[in-house]
């Protein structure tokens, strides 16, 4: 899991859901495209963040997680929860 979103990414689409709301392909590994990072940000409840090959993480309110372009992932509501998924691509400048 990435800790920071990269130098130069720029916000370009938020999904909100909540534990009736969470679509079942985010509940099952899935990927974001290429040069696409992601940020979980957790507004109440918590969040069980997967990640493939990697330690189960918690995400609780306040909290945020990020996953990098391709990382395939799963969320899990534990409970109540709402939060955003913040979408991210680098913004790429002409040399000139």
């Amino acid at each position: 899991m990435a800790e920071a979103l990269p130098k130069g990414a720029v916000h370009y689409a938020t999904s909100r859901f909540t534990q009736d709301t969470l679509p079942e392909k985010l509940r099952k590994d899935h990927s974001t495209k290429a040069g696409v990072w992601g940020q979980l940000a957790v507004h109440s409840g918590r969040l069980l963040f997967r990640r493939e090959d990697k330690a189960e993480v918690i995400v609780e309110a306040g909290g945020t997680a990020i996953f990098a372009p391709q990382e395939v992932h799963s969320v899990e509501a534990l409970g109540a929860v709402e939060f955003e998924v913040r979408f991210h691509r680098q913004e790429v400048s002409d040399a000139t």
